[in-house]
């Protein structure tokens, strides 16, 4: 594990690239450039928040977020890897693999003109012959690169899903754009699979499966925001709110923030895993940007 004392010595910029402790044992690294500010824990390499400065934020976490060993963090970007939802044979296994719940190694921060870059890395695990690197880049825009590696000699598949929670006013008057036409799995309630007319709505619990690479855009109707979501290496995209109902029995989740957030997440899961054959190497990249649409009345 890496000490606050060595992170520090190691890695800090000054005003720019800091490090804290949570809870003992659970280090932070906060970055603060030109442009933006962020946070992230060094379990799961989970970035926590996202904003540009002064302006609202783009990524959400929960208020009632627990920032302790072991357990996943409520809101922010979530690294489900190298399986998504249940494991697929061991059911003793962690939900959406171990990586969100593993402390990673910095290896690397770097500023830089257009922002700053910050580098983590998680070895093979158990009986694992996959590792896994994450690039971050913040600054006017937020973007990841998630990089699979088999080390080993034999082939291997993987699930993953950078499961992005989007801060947005209300999830109720919130549309994501970019999936009309596209088929999904609805895993609400009893599994069927259905074509997207239009763009998403979330009137109550959304949980989707898209088959799709397609870049996405959420909008926010009451600010009017736009979040702009375009990634590459990813052939699904998960759409999910848990809706009042689910999203009170949350204990992370207070009841006032269930509607203060929608997940859209570049992943790979299902039939669209992915097969690796020894050496070979897989990068799912993410990035996020904001526009603000003009709602002036026109003259003309």
């Amino acid at each position: 594990m890496q000490t606050i004392d060595q992170l520090t010595g190691r890695f800090s910029i000054t005003d720019e690239v800091g490090f804290e402790e949570l809870t003992p044992g659970y280090p932070v690294v906060r970055i603060r450039n030109a442009h933006a500010k962020a946070s992230i824990t060094l379990q799961g390499a989970h970035l926590t928040d996202y904003c540009l400065n002064d302006e609202p934020p783009i990524i959400f976490t929960s208020n009632a977020a627990v920032f302790q060993k072991g357990i996943a963090i409520r809101g922010g970007i979530p690294v489900c890897w190298p399986w998504f939802n249940a494991h697929p044979s061991d059911s003793s296994q962690p939900a959406h693999g171990y990586a969100r719940i593993n402390l990673w190694n910095l290896e690397k921060t770097e500023s830089t003109r257009e922002g700053t870059r910050l580098v983590f890395s998680l070895p093979p695990q158990d009986d694992s012959n996959l590792a896994t690197m994450l690039e971050f880049h913040v600054g006017k825009d937020l973007q990841l690169a998630l990089h699979t590696i088999n080390i080993g000699k034999s082939k291997e598949t993987f699930s993953e899903a950078l499961h992005s929670y989007f801060a947005v006013t209300d999830s109720r008057q919130t549309l994501v754009h970019g999936l009309d036409g596209e088929h999904y799995i609805n895993t609400v309630g009893v599994e069927s699979t259905q074509q997207q007319q239009g763009p998403v709505t979330f009137p109550d619990e959304i949980d989707r499966i898209y088959q799709s690479d397609r870049h996405t855009i959420i909008e926010d109707l009451v600010t009017h925001r736009q979040i702009r979501v375009a990634k590459s290496g990813s052939n699904s995209t998960i759409v999910w709110n848990p809706g009042q109902k689910k999203g009170t029995s949350m204990k992370d989740l207070p009841d006032n923030e269930i509607h203060h957030f929608v997940c859209v997440e570049s992943a790979n899961v299902r039939n669209q895993s992915i097969t690796l054959a020894p050496g070979e190497n897989h990068i799912l990249h993410l990035r996020i940007s904001t526009e603000s649409l003009d709602v002036t009345p026109s003259n003309k």
